[in-house]
């Protein structure tokens, strides 16, 4: 009896370890639940290993549809529906030129956005950069869009008013701004001369106009170098955009801040002139130690020991410093 109580003692044993093993505790640290954990893992390796099957060679190779939902989606990382300009050139253009091509066979041309007078042109207006071309209309004026493309913004921005921005397969994008209505939305495929929206006089305007910007990877170029506002035509098919170009030319803000150093030098070179054959300078309105000293590249000290002046001394009016 006692040798049955043992052997049937020891099945038992057998038993709960292989059920044990089989459910994950064979460690002795796994903990409740985690069998289930254990089952659902399996399943979804048993789920990815039948997509793995049921996908033929010629869909293992074909590219992510993720990458060209939008155009121009090798030279852009994003596609951004709510900021005007989120893109920055100087990070995205890596070499010294591009060649963009502007119209090519197969698409739907150039159009003009709308044909007027020119109010506006590129460059720097009284106390801020213009960077578009203004073309003077009258309010519910048709505006269409330049080449074929797809719209990447289409809302209301500060400054712009209502704008509509959109992208081409060249990489430019093409903006419309101060319009009275928006035609179109984001996503939505144009066609080069199809209707975006009307004309008018919504955000920062002084009178119905269409401001119209040419950007790449959201440096703004000049329209005039592609357009011919007279004829109304593209000047010619492709362009190159030299980095050289960008600098020299159309990134308005650091052109500005350098014609300011220069003026800055200029008014130095200029102050320094004014020094007599012996080193002395002639004190004028608003004039102090400290300032002639950082004109000229000293210290205050040096002025006083040379002056027998006080670093507090006031100078007077046509009174000579010598430097």
């Amino acid at each position: 009896m006692k040798k049955i109580t043992i052997i049937f003692t020891i099945i038992c044993v057998a038993f709960f370890n292989v059920n044990a093993i089989a459910n994950g505790f064979h460690d002795g640290k796994s903990k409740p639940g985690d069998d289930k954990k254990s089952k659902a893992k399996r399943e979804d390796t048993t789920k990815f290993v039948i997509n793995l099957e049921n996908v033929t060679e010629n869909e293992e190779e074909s590219p992510d549809t993720n990458l060209i939902l939008f155009p121009s989606h090798d030279l852009y990382a994003s596609w951004d529906t709510l900021m005007a300009h989120p893109y920055k050139f100087n990070e995205s253009f890596k070499s010294d030129s591009v060649v963009i091509q502007l119209i090519a066979n197969g698409d739907g041309g150039f159009s003009m956005p709308i044909k007027g007078p020119l109010t506006s042109v590129f460059g720097w207006r009284k106390y801020r950069p213009h960077y578009g071309t203004d073309i003077d209309l009258e309010t519910g004026d048709q505006i269409v869009s330049a080449f074929d493309g797809m719209v990447r913004l289409a809302k209301y921005c500060q400054g712009y008013g209502n704008c509509v921005i959109v992208r081409h397969n060249n990489g430019l994008e093409t903006v419309y701004g101060h319009l009275s209505r928006i035609l179109v939305e984001p996503g939505q495929i144009v066609n080069a001369g199809e209707l975006i929206g009307l004309g008018g006089n919504t955000g920062r305007s002084s009178g119905s106009h269409l401001h119209l910007e040419f950007r790449y990877l959201g440096q703004a170029l000049d329209t005039e170098d592609f357009i011919d506002y007279e004829k109304g035509e593209l000047k010619t098919n492709e362009f190159v955009l030299r980095k050289i170009d960008v600098e020299n030319k159309y990134d308005l803000r650091a052109l500005h801040n350098r014609h300011k150093r220069d003026i800055g030098y200029a008014r130095a070179s200029n102050s320094k002139s004014k020094l007599s054959k012996k080193g002395y300078y002639k004190v004028r309105k608003g004039d102090n130690l400290g300032k002639i000293a950082k004109r000229y590249h000293t210290s205050v000290k040096v002025l006083c020991k040379k002056n027998r002046l006080k670093p507090n001394s006031v100078l007077r009016l046509g009174q000579r410093i010598k430097i």
